[in-house]
């Protein structure tokens, strides 16, 4: 170590670690990010020292830290990758430097280069437009399941088929079956939730196919909405249901004249 004054290995050293480069891998393949790192040295070595020995401690170690924290990082995601490396490199890390101990903290500037740029903007374009690709598939097929729901629909599209039989169509509860398992087809997040209601209430009432079990279920229904305060709702529902029919309209016992 060749001599020199204190002062000049203060500054010397000042300069190899005050701002220094770094390249580091990001989650994506091939795509870096480049890094400029600012290091503080508390408290500074003391005594006669090799500022380049130090200084190649001080880099050595920060670049590590810094490789760490942006690894699993996305460079689409800049300012994250920003805020998390920039997060590990303030933590305090003792180094041992010159029979002394030392406590280096940094921070980080973190950028893409020009080529890395241009691939994190091709990655973008495909990116939206898978993204496009499968959202247009998920509300095709939605929008399906949501058509063939009923058993009714699922026999007119069975009709237009061309080796469909009129006079050997599927069975009712095959159909039924069928039907019941697209309602049940997971619905977008953002379908209003009174539409998922209906859905379960439809699937609720199809469970009780004998029509008196129907209409106490709406006329529970309808005591329901009077209860909340809606009596409207509930002559709707009741005007639906129609009135019960009485004994009279009952058909007369087999052999009965």
């Amino acid at each position: 170590m060749r001599h020199t004054s204190k002062r000049a290995r203060r500054k010397q050293l000042h300069r190899k670690i005050s701002a220094f480069t770094a390249v580091l891998r990001s989650s994506r393949p091939g795509i870096h990010y480049t890094a400029t790192i600012h290091a503080t040295l508390t408290p500074e070595p003391t005594g006669p020292y090799d500022p380049d020995e130090i200084a190649d401690s001080v880099r050595t170690t920060l670049r590590i830290t810094s490789a760490a924290a942006v690894r699993d990082q996305d460079p689409i995601d800049l300012p994250a990758a920003q805020d998390i490396c920039a997060q590990h490199l303030r933590r305090p890390q003792e180094l041992d430097l010159a029979d002394q101990v030392s406590r280096v903290t940094a921070s980080v500037h973190l950028d893409l280069a020009d080529e890395d740029r241009a691939a994190v903007k091709e990655l973008l374009t495909a990116v939206r437009a898978q993204g496009t690709t499968d959202a247009l598939t998920r509300q095709r097929t939605q929008s399906l399941a949501k058509e063939l729901a009923h058993p009714a629909a699922l026999l007119a599209r069975w009709l237009q088929q061309p080796d469909a039989h009129v006079t050997r169509p599927p069975d009712e509860a095959d159909l039924e079956a069928l039907a019941r398992r697209l309602r049940g087809y997971p619905t977008d997040r953002d379908e209003p939730v009174e539409v998922q209601l209906l859905n379960i209430l439809r699937d609720f009432l199809a469970e009780f196919p004998k029509e008196e079990q129907k209409r106490l279920l709406m006329m529970l229904l309808a005591d329901g909405m009077r209860a909340a305060r809606k009596p409207g709702y509930a002559d709707q529902v009741e005007d639906l249901i129609g009135p019960a029919p009485s004994v009279g309209e009952t058909a007369p016992p087999e052999g009965a004249q």
